[in-house]
């Protein structure tokens, strides 16, 4: 949508929306591309095996399967407006599960592959997920959270499901490939979207079939005046997510670029291998994944992509220096929030870099710095960072009952970040706010009352406290039902943790303690836990952790 210019100004003065009152995001980023003269045959996935091999695949061979899933759905009684799951890995079925349920008007709920049973549970439950699409990975966290999901009719798996679960690619060969996709307003319906991590129970998120185009400027100007000849994407994002569909994936397809994809955690060696034998020249990698990548390419040969947008968190000058040391470009930032999509975004080049400013308002959008009644304040003055009114990637709501910090105020979208715009109008978002009590672990929040809950659960436990020590990890202090406290036992938790909650809640260390230092109010005092000593006089560090009662 945006054509190379040599200017902000002139990006700002040319660019003009061009989306369309009846909209079907499947249709333009899969069907579009094998009709009215377009060579379907192109590639558009490339999908690399945790063994090594690679499969590509189509825009041709995404729609028939996309066609046969929306068959297969449509028999299990999925109809335009029901809520369907993803619980899968980047790559093929993850493809086609997106363009299927999009296609027949129904809305996706995409959801982390790593959460354990109680953030999936509240996720499919308050979504009211009819049919879920999983990986065999999903299917123990699925089973124990399967009691509180009563809308739950179906199961679809890409591999061993368990008992009642349907398998996917029979689905898939039983269907026609033969199939219309529902012609919808810009406006209905499309997604389901919940914060990436595993903390609380956030409210869902609804976007739009437009929500992509919504935000395609800033992802074209980050990306460098993406599309360009050759080009070939990749995002270290997790494809369940709302920064890999609408910052790389859906964009890619849109303009008719192949998209690689590789299951797993992000490596970031891994990362630069993969991308040197796939010839990616354009990448998406969040903020939190820059600096490992830097420092990875720093050490070894990687290839150098011809652009590198990040984002959605603002990045210091430090790492934009590290970035073009080792790429030789500089990683153009895209900054949103998850209710507003990428509305701002700044370019090497074509305007000044001021870090840690993620740069200015993308074309055809107006973000400004507002009061409690939505009035645009002076430049320099602290406000709520808020969007234009009508901007088409903004969200539709929050699902059902829910609510979050962004809302409309006299035509406004307030993003619920803080923050005010330069006279230049660079963009200076204040940093995220922190709930109180909350634990950073891998560059994701932790709430230490949710995990002993969880670990509480446990039918040999008791009860359980959670601190953060060293900083960065997690101990918990574990009281039993009169089970010994031996290294097997404290293994057994630590699996039922990734189980319950997330790997990222898994505790390093555990202690098994006779009792817990409680408050009044019955919560455990954390400050107590961590005074207490450490037992020098175990055989080895290791030792003084888990398994050991002090």
């Amino acid at each position: 949508m945006l054509t190379a210019c040599r200017s902000y100004e002139e990006a700002c003065r040319t660019f003009r929306w061009k989306i369309p009152e009846r909209y079907n995001l499947a249709f333009d980023v899969c069907d579009r591309q094998t009709m009215a003269g377009a060579d379907g045959h192109r590639t558009a996935l490339i999908v690399e095996a945790s063994d090594g091999s690679v499969e590509r695949h189509t825009f041709h061979m995404l729609r028939l399967l996309s066609n046969r899933l929306a068959n297969g759905l449509a028999a299990l009684g999925v109809a335009p407006g029901d809520r369907v799951a993803m619980v899968l890995p980047a790559g093929l079925e993850a493809a086609v599960t997106l363009l299927a349920v999009t296609k027949m008007g129904a809305v996706l709920v995409p959801v982390p592959l790593c959460l354990g049973a109680e953030p999936l549970g509240w996720r499919l439950a308050d979504s009211g997920a009819r049919v879920a699409v999983i990986d065999p990975a999903a299917v123990p966290a699925l089973d124990r959270a399967r009691h509180r999901l009563p809308d739950l009719e179906r199961v679809l798996a890409a591999g061993e499901g368990g008992a009642g679960a349907l398998d996917l690619w029979s689905v898939l060969e039983k269907s026609s490939d033969a199939f219309t996709p529902l012609v919808t307003p810009a406006d209905h319906p499309a997604f389901i979207v919940y914060p990436e991590g595993a903390c609380g129970t956030p409210a869902g998120v609804i976007h739009a079939h437009r929500a992509m185009a919504g935000g395609l400027p800033a992802v074209e100007m980050s990306l460098t005046f993406f599309p360009q000849f050759g080009d070939i994407v990749w995002t270290s994002a997790d494809w369940m997510g709302a920064e890999a569909l609408f910052r790389a994936v859906l964009p890619a397809w849109h303009h008719g670029v192949p998209v690689v994809a590789r299951a797993g955690a992000f490596d970031p060696e891994a990362a630069l291998d993969l991308m040197s034998r796939h010839g990616v020249r354009t990448a998406y990698v969040p903020s939190r994944h820059l600096g490992p990548l830097a420092e990875a390419a720093a050490t070894r040969p990687h290839a150098m992509p011809r652009a590198i947008a990040t984002g959605p968190e603002p990045v210091d000058e430090d790492l934009h220096e590290r970035v073009i040391r080792v790429f030789g470009v500089h990683a153009n930032e895209a900054w949103g929030v998850l209710e507003s999509g990428a509305v701002a975004a700044n370019l090497a080049g074509l305007m000044e870099l001021r870090p840690p400013s993620p740069g200015r308002a993308a074309p055809g959008l107006s973000v400004e710095a507002v009061d409690e009644r939505g009035r645009p304040m002076r430049a320099g003055d602290r406000g709520m960072l808020a969007v234009s009114p009508n901007a088409p990637g903004s969200f539709l709501g929050y699902w059902g009952d829910g609510s979050g910090a962004a809302k409309r105020v006299n035509g406004w979208l307030l993003t619920g970040r803080s923050g005010f715009r330069d006279l230049d109008h660079y963009l200076w978002p204040d940093p995220p706010a922190v709930v109180d009590g909350a634990i950073s672990v891998k560059d994701q929040i932790v709430l230490p009352e949710e995990l002993e809950a969880a670990l509480a659960a446990h039918p040999d436990v008791m009860a359980a406290g959670v601190v953060e020590w060293p900083a960065g990890e997690l101990k918990a202090f574990v009281v039993s039902k009169g089970r010994t406290g031996d290294a097997a036992f404290a293994r057994e938790l630590q699996g039922w943790a990734s189980l319950m909650r997330s790997p990222v809640e898994v505790p390093a260390r555990i202690d098994f303690v006779a009792e817990l230092p409680l408050s009044m109010d019955g919560s455990v005092r954390r400050g107590d836990l961590l005074d207490r000593p450490i037992r020098l006089d175990a055989p080895s560090p290791d030792d003084r952790w888990p398994g050991k009662t002090r």
